[in-house]
């Protein structure tokens, strides 16, 4: 997880044997949520999950969120826990920006402090600005505080990878409070933390539109008494502007207000692959067993190859 431009994809990329898209420009290139397999040295087979940011160029906080929670509400259903997640942060960034911010209130409100134990976040060069992100509140200090470590991801796919054996190096799995919170206690998307925090960010941006709208009436009063048509009509298409955004914030609250069966409708294809996955591993684990008493498994609910000689 991380902002635009980050490097998760990048970071991705020195593990996997799947080319993992990575984007040069401003504009984000991870669209949802994607798995990627990775065959680490001595044979160690992982999956490593790409996620959009919540600065995405073209989707909202509320798409993004509703594809990160369906996911990972889905995979905790079926006992798929995780082993860690790496936040990843640019180092060489001389300030933390409000999109920053947002992700990271956002990572920490999808995590919750237990998840935060086993996690990981990977500045690149920078004592100062490691120092700083180490000790202010508002930063990383408080995952700290609950177990995460920090890593400098400064040797590409070295570093990439002593990250990634490192989490695995850990006997515990993780379960985010957004799993508890959807799956075990039933609730909405928007009653959990990260919902919540969704909606603040939603509140801010209707008192903001409040604002412009109080001052397009004025401007609009004295359009009218300067008989300025051409300011009149200008005025006109920003007030059916702000009216639209109004209209699409309304909308991105109601769509908070689902719950996990809601959120599982969006993933009919991955739980046709888990199911057909797990009835593949019955049929081998029975296969196996009668030839070597002994049967290894390895699964890929989302690049599942029906391939005897695979598994």
């Amino acid at each position: 997880m991380g902002v635009t431009g980050a490097g998760k994809s990048t970071f991705i990329n020195y593990l996997s044997e799947f080319d993992v898209k990575v984007g040069n420009g401003l504009e984000s290139c991870t669209e949802k949520v994607a798995i990627y397999p990775a065959t680490l040295p001595g044979g160690k087979r992982v999956y490593l999950m790409d996620t959009p940011g919540f600065d995405d160029t073209f989707k909202t906080d509320t798409d993004i969120l509703r594809k990160i929670a369906s996911w990972l509400n889905e995979a905790y259903s079926n006992r798929l826990q995780l082993t860690g997640i790496v936040y990843l942060h640019r180092i060489q960034d001389n300030r933390v920006t409000g999109a920053a911010m947002k992700n990271l209130r956002m990572f920490k409100k999808l995590c919750g402090n237990d998840g935060l134990a086993n996690n990981m976040v990977t500045p690149e060069v920078g004592l100062d600005r490691e120092m700083q992100l180490r000790t202010h509140k508002d930063f990383w200090k408080p995952m700290l505080d609950n177990g995460s470590e920090i890593f400098r991801h400064d040797q590409e796919a070295a570093s990439a990878l002593a990250i990634i054996q490192h989490l695995l190096s850990k006997k515990y799995r993780v379960t985010l409070a957004i799993q508890r919170d959807m799956v075990d206690k039933k609730m909405t998307l928007e009653q959990t933390a990260a919902g919540r925090e969704v909606e603040a960010e939603l509140l801010k941006l209707r008192a903001k539109w409040a604002e412009e709208k109080k001052q397009l009436e004025r401007e609009w009063r004295e359009a009218l008494e300067t008989r300025d048509k051409e300011a009149q009509e200008q005025i006109r298409r920003e007030r059916q502007e702000i009216e639209e955004k109004f209209k699409e914030s309304d909308s991105h609250v109601e769509r908070l207000k689902t719950n996990n069966s809601e959120l599982a409708k969006q993933l009919e294809r991955q739980r046709d692959e888990f199911a057909r996955t797990q009835r593949l591993f019955k049929y081998l684990e029975g296969k196996q067993e009668r030839r070597e008493g002994k049967f290894y498994r390895r699964w890929n609910p989302w690049h599942v190859r029906y391939d005897e000689k695979a598994w």
